[in-house]
């Protein structure tokens, strides 16, 4: 094929589109750049008179997965957790369903002592800002000394 048909077959419906395209393009352009469509800039004081922020204090749950050891319990009675009230900070209408943050998952079949773990917070949950972003455990894991059995001599 030569150039010269390639450009004039079907001329006209080229130069419609053309023309037809860069009209869409100014249109949309235009609709960008206009103060209707832009996103508006909204100031600190513009956020905080719309929403009623309050802190709020709620408690820490650890939560735990997987089984003990065999041979090994943990005394859930003993764990602790400082601080057992972490405060967050938001709107009301969200903080009014928060009842208490939850800590990442400790697996329980990886310990076979006591131990002290370092712990952050898993929540869905947005919008929340939070105190502190970790809280110290003490999970207390001794040996099961019900399930030990005195074995007969042969």
């Amino acid at each position: 094929m030569k150039l010269g048909s390639i450009i004039f077959n079907n001329f006209w419906p080229k130069i419609i589109s053309l023309v037809l395209a860069v009209a869409t393009w100014f249109y949309v352009f235009d609709l960008i750049n206009s103060e209707s469509f832009g996103q508006k800039k909204e100031s600190a004081e513009d956020v905080f008179s719309r929403y009623k922020f309050i802190v709020k204090e709620v408690p820490v749950k650890p939560v735990f997965t997987g089984k003990v050891r065999e041979g090994y319990k943990v005394d859930f009675n003993a764990v602790k957790i400082e601080p057992e009230k972490i405060a967050v900070f938001g709107p009301e209408e969200i903080l009014a369903g928060v009842k208490e943050l939850r800590t990442d998952k400790i697996n329980l079949g990886e310990y076979t002592r006591s131990t002290n773990l370092r712990l952050g917070f898993n929540s869905d949950t947005k919008f929340l800002r939070i105190k502190s972003n970790a809280v110290n455990l003490h999970l207390p894991v001794e040996v099961d000394k019900s399930e030990m059995s005195v074995q007969p001599k042969n």
